[in-house]
């Protein structure tokens, strides 16, 4: 983890976005009950990850995403951008790429419009999306 130029820890993206969303769900949530819905038995470890101090694992970003109540994709890329973990981001980039924060954005309300299913790309839904699009995406299918 770098420092600042006062010799403090720099938060890392995840390490702002958890203090955020803690503070978000404040008012539902303790700290406590956070880390117990994690599985941890100590709650001084989310505190030590929201305030940057500790890495956030990998394998314990399904769980806190669960308990944060927040998609575990878009924590897991925020996971791998912690400094140390440069070949895993590697790796996981060249093997599923990442989506942009628009593209993220759009696959939610997808979600929330289909009340969470996955719904399958159909023809009505392929010609709704090249119309809104304008056509791009490259040459029409015979199948289209």
């Amino acid at each position: 983890m770098s420092n600042d130029s006062r010799g403090a820890p720099h938060k890392s993206e995840i390490a702002k976005f958890l203090d955020k969303r803690i503070y978000e769900l404040g008012h539902r949530k303790s700290q406590r009950d956070i880390a117990r819905e994690i599985g941890l038995t100590n709650d001084n470890v989310v505190s030590m990850m929201k305030n940057g101090r500790t890495k956030v694992p990998l394998d314990r970003v399904v769980s806190i995403a669960k308990a944060l109540e927040t998609e575990p994709r878009p924590l897991f890329v925020l996971a791998l951008m912690q400094s140390g973990n440069e070949k895993d981001r590697a790796a996981f980039q060249e093997i599923v790429g990442e989506f942009t924060e628009n593209e993220q954005e759009i696959i939610e309300v997808i979600r929330k419009f289909s009340n969470g299913t996955d719904p399958k790309m159909s023809v009505v839904f392929r010609r709704i999306l090249r119309a809104l699009f304008g056509g791009a995406g490259g040459e029409k299918k015979a199948s289209e």
